[in-house]
């Protein structure tokens, strides 16, 4: 695990960097005052320590196609059998993210699919898993907004 970010400058790069993945270092280094070589060094060091873990695209919502569903699925656990469960839905491609939380549930998985067949399909795969007590499904209805 990487250090904490323990200064204003570093938090303000990774801001400008969440705000425009694409942000040139001498754009960067402009808005934060400083030379670009510092504002390379400390995004390298950033990189280095895991603080920034890389960069990555957002799709809109024209990238989606219109029948896809998203749901969060809430499930409880047998947490012993919390890895093997994990390990078992890191196989499903229709699985996006998957967290651990505290609470009445132990997992909040993100699943995308094309078809609410598919979907139900997937739910029933996420319950029939060993060691999964019981899940608990809401389908997304629209994204407001996303950073």
């Amino acid at each position: 695990m990487g250090r904490p970010i323990d200064d204003d400058k570093d938090r303000a790069l990774i801001g400008l960097l969440t705000a425009n993945g694409r942000m040139p270092v001498a754009e960067i280094a402009a808005k934060l005052g400083v030379s670009r070589a510092t504002a390379q060094a400390r995004l390298t060091r950033l990189e280095r320590d895991g603080i920034i873990k890389g960069y990555t695209i957002v799709l809109g919502d024209a990238a989606e196609s219109p029948t896809d569903l998203t749901a969060i699925v809430l499930v409880e656990l047998d947490v012993r059998k919390q890895p093997a469960v994990v390990a078992e839905l890191r196989t499903s491609p229709e699985i996006v993210s998957c967290h651990s939380m505290s609470g009445q549930f132990d997992l909040m998985i993100n699943v995308r699919a094309a078809t609410a067949r598919r979907l139900d399909e997937t739910l029933d795969w996420i319950a029939a898993i060993d060691g999964v007590r019981r899940t608990m499904s809401s389908i997304l209805l629209a994204r407001k907004f996303e950073r």
